[in-house]
């Protein structure tokens, strides 16, 4: 019996037969009575189920037309109300928890919104909250874009490269945002990645080219380098020959030849850029990019093997005729002018007289007094160095030159020298060991030993400076009684004797 009741074929027929049973028990002549209670069951069903189901049409469509009012409106506190009561039963719904941001925004809770666009951003990668980051946090916050980078912080910067990065992956064809990434790249200095990217933007914006052909010279790609600067220059000469009267394109033309190092080219673009520029300001320009032209191509000769220092000394002849104050072609006329003292070619030595007279007085004066100096006229040196001072009292080199002069005097004026060569060091933005060396060599003449031992150690660094350091240094150790560390510099001292 017991085993009866574990079959399950038992429990079938019992089942079966229970069923028959009670279908025939009903009596259905009563059934008409019954169809009343048996309608306010199935309404009841409906309604309940309607009532209690969460994903209801009817519910959605109720609360977003209450959205739609409440927007429409603009009032956005029932809005956010009315999106929380949808989250509540949507909440991985991510345009709306995006439209909640928007209400905040709207409320002027700028924090609150900008908190919900990070989240949908960083969790959701949910791109139209990623275009309000880049609007609101970043380009709406800045008058100047060229300074925008600038003024962020390291977080700040890592957010919008994510946001930008986040927007093209979505939109790969968005134009502005492609050119932020690039310039984003760029700045993070992640050049391999910057590369396709200038690459695509160059053929709307031909001069991209030109700064992918720079970052693939850094990269070490020469080849590369060459081919980007060819079709950006090759594009921007045709824009050049149909408008030629537009002094941009024709900056942008040299800008190219001076990449390729066509040097003489880049002047002759530039020179016809000038004869047809319509403003002063223009010509003013073009004159300066002549003149930063020329510092790249003597910056160039002077890598060369065997360096033509006539050729460089005509290129400065041209340069000041150009651009009479530009900095680097001063600086350079100067460093020509001293390295060509000793220079007795007639040639160089007429240009390198009309350089002196051809700059700026402080320079000229500069000039002649640390010439004047390499050939220990003492007297002479100091006397132009105080006027090249006088003309450029910012000048850290002209100062420290002042310095070495004074203290080389038969009288030496040393607290004034250490007054001086402090001053230039205090200006310069980065000291050279030249500066140290002749701060340490004057405090080593007025017997502050001690003092002077770091400057003189700082100037090793120069080998031009450390045959005389290290014999100061042998003396100053000898004075303080350090006696293992004096024969240290005598013996380095020796060395360079031999």
């Amino acid at each position: 019996m017991f085993l009866n009741a574990l079959n399950p074929l038992n429990w079938v027929r019992w089942i079966f037969l229970f069923l028959c049973a009670w279908f025939l028990a009903i009596s259905w002549r009563d059934i008409p009575k019954a169809i009343p209670a048996l309608i306010l069951i199935f309404v009841l069903v409906v309604t309940g189920t309607i009532a209690w189901n969460d994903n209801s049409n009817w519910r959605t469509e109720l609360l977003d037309n209450q959205l739609a009012v409440a927007w429409e409106q603009e009032s956005y506190d029932t809005a956010e109300l009315v999106i929380k009561r949808q989250l509540v039963r949507r909440p991985s719904d991510t345009s709306l928890v995006y439209r909640l941001g928007l209400a905040r925004e709207f409320q002027d809770d700028l924090e609150g919104a900008a908190g919900i666009m990070r989240s949908l951003t960083a969790y959701k990668r949910y791109e139209p909250a990623a275009r309000w980051l880049l609007k609101k946090e970043f380009i709406d916050k800045q008058s100047d874009q060229r300074s925008m980078w600038s003024s962020l912080d390291k977080e700040q910067k890592a957010e919008f490269g994510s946001i930008l990065k986040l927007i093209l992956d979505a939109a790969p064809d968005d134009f502005p945002v492609k050119q932020l990434y690039a310039d984003y790249l760029m700045a993070v200095e992640k050049f391999p990645q910057a590369l396709p990217i200038l690459e695509d933007l160059s053929a709307d914006q031909p001069m991209r080219g030109l700064q992918a052909a720079i970052l693939s010279r850094r990269l070490g790609n020469d080849v590369s380098a060459e081919r980007y600067a060819i079709r950006a220059l090759n594009e921007v000469s045709r824009m050049s020959k149909e408008d030629p009267t537009n002094s941009v394109l024709s900056l942008a033309v040299a800008q190219n030849q001076i990449f390729l190092k066509r040097f003489a080219e880049s002047i002759r673009t530039l020179q016809q850029g000038i004869e047809r520029a319509s403003d002063d300001d223009t010509r003013a320009q073009l004159r300066l990019v002549i003149g930063n032209a020329i510092v790249a191509w003597v910056t160039h000769e002077e890598t060369l093997p065997e360096q033509d220092t006539l050729r460089v000394l005509k290129l400065l002849q041209a340069g000041l005729r150009y651009t009479p104050n530009h900095p680097r072609i001063l600086a350079m006329v100067a460093d020509q002018a001293i390295a060509t003292v000793d220079n007795d070619d007639e040639q160089i030595a007429a240009i390198r007289q009309a350089l002196i007279s051809g700059s700026d007085a402080g320079i000229a004066h500069f000039i002649r007094g640390t010439a004047a100096l390499m050939k220990d006229d003492v007297e002479s040196a100091t006397m132009s160095l105080k006027l090249a001072a006088e003309h450029m009292p910012r000048s850290s080199v002209i100062l420290n030159n002042l310095a070495v002069a004074l203290a080389s005097r038969e009288d030496p004026d040393l607290e004034q020298a250490l007054l001086i060569s402090e001053t230039a060091i205090s200006q310069s933005a980065n000291p050279s060991p030249h500066f140290f060396e002749t701060r340490g060599q004057i405090l080593f003449q007025m017997n502050r030993y001690l003092d002077a031992i770091p400057d003189l150690e700082r100037s090793l660094k120069a080998k031009t400076l450390a045959k005389k350091a290290h014999q100061a240094l042998a003396t100053c150790y000898e004075k303080l009684g350090e006696e293992d560390l004096s024969a240290l510099h005598r013996d380095a001292f020796s060395k360079w004797e031999e």
